[in-house]
């Protein structure tokens, strides 16, 4: 049997998916699980398509089918745990989200919240340790609160579009903060904060009013989604253009669209020198660095056996209190590297990610893979269910608006936590966790409307039958 018919039933398996959620009427183009499978369609679809003869060449039949076929009951496993009704109940058992909204609290800190965002961003682009200078630990600390901006843009459109107290304004300077956020970043030549800005500007602006964006407008999101993506990744080392505002306008008037096809691993890129084995390799892609834990671990290196996931509390300890603290799982993970890549590295090396089956096969194998893919099943419909049930919230709208998209990060990097400490949890998280004690401590508000608009507040929203134009058809909307 042809290795790659395991990859065609996992395309096969999260196509009916859609199709399914689409014939009930319960498609929501802001549910984690399109994400998540966007992200594992990407990789275990489409590069195991692209790559397959690489994958041959390099590792053998028996890896790729193994591979093909772990993908295959994994995102089967994923989507039996996340359909079941435990995530619904366990946000029901969360504290509530806040009623109150303060537009003037929003108002306030807006500002600082964009200028703290822009210094991050201008201190990225001329960070003084690409040029071989040192930089102070407090310096690279105020460099990692980039999304600070992009929070601004999301309260501000929110709460422009509170349906009880609309001020168009602010959601337009919301917008327009967003759309700001995502050139710096293209022009940064950073592809993930480009797409962060295009899917949760997205989400406020159609969560904040009960909408959801019709299909022709959810592929225009798409569409723009890839080109920044593709442009940001284009722009990053491209030698052509003068690292200006200047060269990068004329960048922009050259784009080619057929680059998107590069960038989404449909058609191969052209390189310098085809025949060299360093172009030749995918090791470096997700897909091969799944191949390659595959091949190697644990045969020729050790499981990390989740220590890895000890960063999400070990980030948040600062080294002036622990001076010494380890990057727990990283020598597992560089281990696995040097006895299997095809080329020499060490324990410098750094780098690409492996995807989310690397990196559970990295924890602990084919059980590894088990327990953590039901556990992210859980976290993601719990998540979800929780906003569904106090989506008449402006703090709830906002939050999800920054939260949902990490469901994408799962998939694609090295480890699928690595979303929570490398912005959300020392960004994110304090932000939304102050404005949600601020808002419950302060004076009783009018809700932006009942929830009684939407019946059952466990529900899907939008209920099934209540679609029209991409729009909820309730009077009050």
């Amino acid at each position: 049997m042809d290795e790659r018919f395991y990859v065609f039933l996992t395309a096969g398996v999260i196509a009916g998916y859609f199709v399914l959620q689409l014939a009930r009427k319960r498609f929501d183009p802001f549910a984690p699980v399109w994400m998540f499978l966007l992200g594992y369609f990407q990789v275990y679809v489409v590069q195991a398509i692209s790559y397959n003869d690489y994958g041959l060449r390099v590792r053998g039949v028996e890896v790729v089918t193994e591979a093909n076929t772990r993908s295959l009951w994994a995102v089967c496993w994923f989507i039996f745990v996340y359909s079941l009704p435990l995530g619904r109940f366990l946000a029901g058992k969360g504290p509530s989200a806040p009623a109150n909204w303060s537009p003037g609290l929003i108002t306030w800190i807006s500002p600082i919240l964009v200028a703290w965002g822009l210094m991050g961003a201008f201190m990225l682009q001329h960070d003084s340790s690409k040029e071989g200078m040192e930089m102070s630990q407090e310096m690279f600390l105020l460099m990692q609160f980039p999304m600070m901006m992009l929070s601004a843009a999301i309260l501000l459109i929110v709460t422009g579009r509170e349906v009880s107290r609309p001020k168009p304004m602010l959601a337009y300077i919301g917008l327009a903060v967003g759309m700001m956020y995502v050139m710096i970043w293209m022009f940064n030549g950073k592809r993930s904060h480009s797409l962060f800005g295009v899917l949760t500007t997205t989400c406020a602006w159609y969560c904040s009013r009960g909408k959801r964006p019709s299909l022709p407008i959810l592929g225009g999101v798409a569409l723009a989604g890839a080109i920044v993506l593709t442009l940001a990744i284009g722009w990053r080392n491209n030698p052509k253009y003068e690292r200006s505002p200047a060269g990068f306008l004329v960048y922009l008037t050259d784009f080619n669209p057929a680059d998107i096809l590069v960038n989404v691993n449909v058609v191969e890129r052209e390189v310098a020198k085809p025949n060299d084995k360093r172009f030749m390799s995918r090791e470096t892609e997700e897909w091969g660095g799944y191949l390659l834990m595959l091949d190697t671990v644990p045969m020729k290196s050790s499981f990390d056996y989740g220590s890895s996931y000890l960063r999400i509390f070990s980030t948040f300890i600062p080294r002036i209190v622990w001076p010494d603290k380890p990057y727990y799982g990283r020598e597992e993970w560089v281990n696995a590297w040097i006895a299997g890549s095809e080329f020499k590295r060490d324990k410098t090396f750094t780098g690409p990610a492996i995807g989310i089956l690397g990196a559970l096969h990295l924890n602990g194998g084919a059980t590894a893979t088990t327990i953590v893919l039901a556990a992210l099943a859980l976290l993601l419909r719990g998540t979800y269910e929780y906003f569904l049930r106090y989506r008449t919230s402006p703090w709830a709208q906002a939050w999800w608006a920054m939260t949902f998209y990490n469901a994408w990060l799962m998939t694609v990097n090295d480890d699928p936590f690595v979303w929570f400490y490398y912005i959300y949890g020392f960004t994110i998280l304090p932000l939304m966790g102050s404005l949600w004690i601020f808002n419950k401590l302060s004076r009783p508000a009018t809700p932006a409307f009942s929830t009684s608009y939407y019946g059952d507040p466990s529900s899907y929203y939008p209920p099934p039958g209540e679609w029209s134009d991409g729009q909820l058809t309730h009077p009050a909307l």
